[in-house]
């Protein structure tokens, strides 16, 4: 077998057995519960917010990419912060993975061209009704949506670098619906198509894998000490 298989194949073992100690401190109930969402997790489709300023509209994102099963966020922020407000977020932090760029001029650009070299196809959102409907989007291909700030939406750059803009469809007076109403629209939308189609979304056991041991360690109490007590005693024994 050759090496890099074998250094996988401890790896993968390494963790099974890191996740069957913290699971003892696990009720089962939350077991099965972690098992079913990891199930209906995705990284077929994900999010990019592009320098939003409004932290509750991030964080009400961040909910609702959870509530979706989208395991991945990424929040490039070119002139604003970025803190979790713990009120709107409600935990779902713990579950989704925030993938931040730093605040700077190029954060958007360098996470546009980090999401084409995983093999997303860019697509941008907009109000402009010229653009195609949801509706019509085609997601057969990893798809990375991308929302843009609350008053003057995505930047030049980001819609010469999308695949293609969509919209949502409206027909009142208003121009267009709060980010993170859009995003639960948009999402609602395509995850349902997802989950309908034989398109192969799910999360590969490797990535479950991961996750679980990620989040068993954010739920059990002094989790880094059961690990290191654990790691501890496997070098001693011969």
């Amino acid at each position: 077998m050759p090496t890099f298989a074998v250094s996988i194949l401890v790896q993968s073992c390494v963790e099974q057995e890191l996740i069957t100690l913290l699971e003892e401190y696990v009720t089962d109930h939350k077991v099965q519960l972690i098992d079913d969402v990891l199930n209906q997790r995705t990284r077929h489709l994900t999010v990019m917010l592009e320098d939003l300023y409004h932290a509750h509209n991030i964080s009400a994102v961040i909910r609702t990419c959870d509530c979706f099963g989208i395991q991945d966020l990424y929040i490039a922020q070119k002139l604003h912060d970025y803190e979790v407000n713990p009120n709107i977020v409600r935990g779902a932090s713990k579950w989704v993975n925030l993938e931040k760029y730093v605040r700077s001029e190029d954060s958007p650009a360098r996470c546009i061209k980090d999401l084409k070299k995983k093999g997303y196809r860019i697509v941008g959102t907009t109000p402009d009704h010229n653009s195609a409907s949801v509706h019509e989007l085609d997601i057969s291909q990893k798809t990375a949506l991308i929302f843009g700030t609350e008053l003057r939406g995505l930047s030049n750059h980001a819609k010469e670098e999308a695949d293609e803009l969509i919209h949502i469809p409206m027909y009142g007076f208003t121009e267009s619906f709060n980010i993170s109403v859009s995003a639960a629209l948009i999402l609602n939308e395509l995850v349902a198509r997802l989950k309908g189609s034989d398109v192969h979304w799910q999360l590969s056991d490797k990535e479950k894998r991961e996750l679980k041991l990620a989040w068993y360690q954010r739920i059990v109490k002094r989790s880094d000490i059961h690990i290191k007590n654990y790691l501890d005693q496997s070098e001693r024994k011969p």
